[in-house]
């Protein structure tokens, strides 16, 4: 079995090569699960996955989010017989390991990850490596516009942050191109704070303002009465000419930017931010419950044009090649809350504020002062993050280099 497993593995991965190389644009590539599981209650998988814990299997979670093994703990609870095993990730290590498994005999069941980068859709379902499983009672309940490239588990932003005592009454900004603004000195109104384009994440939200160029450059019309005028010099590195997402980040290269690799640090970066000096950071919405419990006075810039920022989804995947088909889907199916949506195994993911659910029946209210629409954050498409993040990668290393040091 596992002979003929590998080869229809390998198989499953040409196919894969050959179809992401040469995908239409907007043509989805997931691979969804179509398996009788689809359509089993919770209770019936529970069944058919002691059936498997009695061969001596051990159902083995994988995650680059702590909040995965709180829910393992909340599974090993409410199914006692059935093992589990969770490890943590970082994002590179999982990556690789993946793809590794799938080639091999396998061993990983459930991973439950961010794509940050859109490779994991590219690459991953094509290749055969994971199923998205969206349990049949639930599906119609999964957030729209957020389930295009896998079923989502959680999702949160990358937004700008302010001082609160800084600016007593106020977010001092509503607009992407005021952050780069500069006294009459010639210094820069603000110092400004992000991770570099290095960390995907952010190569991410620099794809996004490439792809809605359009709009940055109707914000900047609406803020200055100009059209905007571009700097950059697009044969450097062969990009796209006259996008204002490149003339952003081009400016921004030249701003007063210091970055970090962490989100902890930008939020206690902004802290940091006084009157004289004040300072303004980019990160993940995560980071909110982290800086008050340190004491720090900040909070989200909200009303930002055209956008305030851009959602990052964490989704679960099923590994192709699983041992535990049944048990796989029990604990992704208890993740999402179970056929309410509510359960233990879902509140991990979306018990602080700057966590959003992806299931329409889980009320968050109490949890977020605003709904992801409310903060003003875009969706991510990562077919076009995946065809542009490297040229963002290059752009950011050319200018950095430059006006940086």
């Amino acid at each position: 079995m596992k002979k003929i497993l590998a080869i229809s593995l390998a198989m499953l991965m040409l196919l894969g090569m050959i179809s992401c190389a040469g995908y239409a644009e907007g043509e989805s590539l997931l691979a969804k699960d179509d398996s009788a599981y689809v359509s089993m209650t919770m209770a019936e998988l529970y069944e058919e996955a002691k059936k498997e814990a009695a061969e001596g299997k051990t159902l083995a979670v994988y995650s680059t989010t702590s909040s995965t093994s709180q829910a393992v703990t909340a599974f090993q609870e409410a199914y006692p017989d059935i093992p589990i095993e969770f490890t943590k990730y970082k994002d590179n290590a999982l990556a690789e390991l993946i793809p590794q498994e799938a080639k091999g005999t396998g061993y990983g069941d459930v991973v439950i990850a961010a794509d940050s980068s859109g490779e994991t859709y590219m690459e991953w379902y094509p290749a055969g490596y994971v199923l998205a499983y969206y349990p049949a009672m639930i599906e119609d309940t999964l957030v729209e516009n957020y389930t295009d490239f896998g079923v989502p588990i959680t999702m949160e932003a990358d937004i700008w942050y302010y001082n609160t005592e800084t600016f007593p009454d106020g977010a001092p900004v509503s607009n992407w191109w005021q952050v780069l603004e500069k006294n009459e000195d010639g210094t820069y109104k603000y110092k400004l704070a992000s991770h570099p384009t290095s960390k995907l994440g952010f190569a991410s939200d620099m794809s996004n303002m490439v792809l809605l160029s359009d709009e940055l450059a109707q914000a900047y019309k609406d803020l200055y009465g100009t059209d905007l005028e571009y700097t950059y010099d697009a044969s450097e590195l062969g990009v796209e000419e006259n996008n204002a997402g490149y003339e952003w980040l081009y400016r921004y290269l030249q701003a007063d930017v210091t970055t970090f690799t962490d989100s902890d640090e930008v939020v206690e970066f902004v802290n940091g931010s006084t009157p004289e000096e004040p300072i303004l950071g980019f990160c993940t919405s995560l980071k909110l419950d982290n800086a008050r419990d340190a004491g720090f006075t900040l909070d989200y810039i909200t009303d930002m044009a055209p956008f305030s920022g851009f959602a990052k989804t964490k989704y679960v995947y099923i590994c192709t090649n699983t041992d535990n088909p049944a048990a796989a889907r029990l604990f992704a199916f208890f993740a999402l809350g179970g056929e309410d949506g509510k359960g233990a195994g879902y509140v991990p993911f979306v018990d602080r504020e700057g966590a959003y659910p992806t299931i329409s029946t889980f009320d968050a209210s109490a949890i977020n002062r605003f709904t992801l629409e409310e903060l003003g954050s875009r969706p991510t498409d990562l077919q076009f993050v995946y065809d542009h993040y490297l040229d963002i990668q290059d752009f950011w290393t050319l200018y950095a280099d430059k006006f940086m040091g």
